[in-house]
């Protein structure tokens, strides 16, 4: 049976300006029928780590000769399960991995290399890999980032060092659906288990080995704290740690999930706190 849907994202190189970053690289949705655009506000950025924005069409028609239905138009795509395998931390470690030893226990280092599944790619010479795996042990995608060994710091010169794996190993038509950092260990917890949710990656690798009582979460962007991202953990107590001038646009998030149900505190430690703008609880403890 031939199925063809109703709106589709434009396979074309032309970008628009996102709504969300104001930046020309905003893909929109198209009517397949028409071939016209849709409005301006429906579409995916392909900042996916800088902005994440990604807006569909309420309803998409999927016609069949035979029936009308209404379909989602974008589901995941998900790598093999055996690619984290194939990129973990054995014979060599990440310039992060290194980082990590010269602060922690290796003890304390390998543990969290296992829970968090860390990976490592020579996509630049000793990056790290951070899989997105989900409740369903699903890998939803792995972000490449290259860090300084010494300070631990993310490497931004002479350009911002953030990828994909699926943009690494050439993946066509590969759909990036994201989901949190470290999500697939809510399977190892219970109810009356708190979760802490930051922004980066890192830190919340380094704060589950501060601070191991909580399971720590991350969502990879000031805008991945969403209701899209957040509703696998909503039967949870959470408490979120904005970056330093994040707390105004987390707080407001918090007060409309809690009416939806969740149980979401948001920790305003580091506004109070004589640090730069943008840091985090890594720059607040080290």
């Amino acid at each position: 049976m031939n199925i063809t849907y109703k709106f589709s994202l434009d396979k074309t190189s032309r970008k628009f300006t996102c709504p969300n970053c104001n930046k020309k690289s905003f893909v929109k949705f198209i009517d397949n029928e028409t071939k016209h655009y849709l409005d301006e506000i429906n579409g995916r950025c392909d900042r996916e780590s800088k902005c994440g924005y990604f807006k569909k069409p309420s309803k998409n028609f999927s016609i069949t000769k035979s029936n009308l239905c209404i379909t989602d138009i974008i589901q995941p795509t998900y790598h093999k399960s055996n690619i984290v395998i194939q990129y973990c931390d054995t014979l060599q470690q990440s310039n992060f991995i290194t980082y990590l030893l010269s602060i922690f226990s290796t003890k304390s280092v390998i543990q969290a290399i296992k829970t968090y599944q860390i990976g490592i790619t020579n996509y630049w010479n000793g990056a790290t890999v951070f899989w997105q795996i989900d409740t369903n042990n699903k890998i939803r995608g792995g972000k490449i980032m290259q860090y300084n060994c010494n300070t631990g710091k993310r490497v931004k010169q002479p350009f911002n060092h953030i990828s994909w794996m699926h943009k690494h190993l050439k993946l066509n038509n590969f759909v990036l659906k994201q989901c949190l950092f470290g999500l697939q260990n809510v399977n190892n917890i219970t109810k009356d288990d708190i979760i802490c949710i930051v922004e980066s990656e890192k830190t919340a690798i380094i704060m589950s080995i501060v601070c191991p009582k909580f399971l720590w979460l991350a969502t990879g962007s000031k805008s991945g704290f969403k209701r899209e991202m957040l509703h696998s953990i909503k039967d949870y107590r959470i408490i979120a740690y904005p970056d330093k001038t994040e707390y105004k646009l987390w707080y407001e998030k918090v007060i409309l999930l809690n009416k939806e149900g969740f149980t979401i505190q948001c920790s305003s430690l580091l506004e109070n706190l004589n640090l730069e703008d943008g840091c985090d609880l890594f720059d607040f403890l080290f």
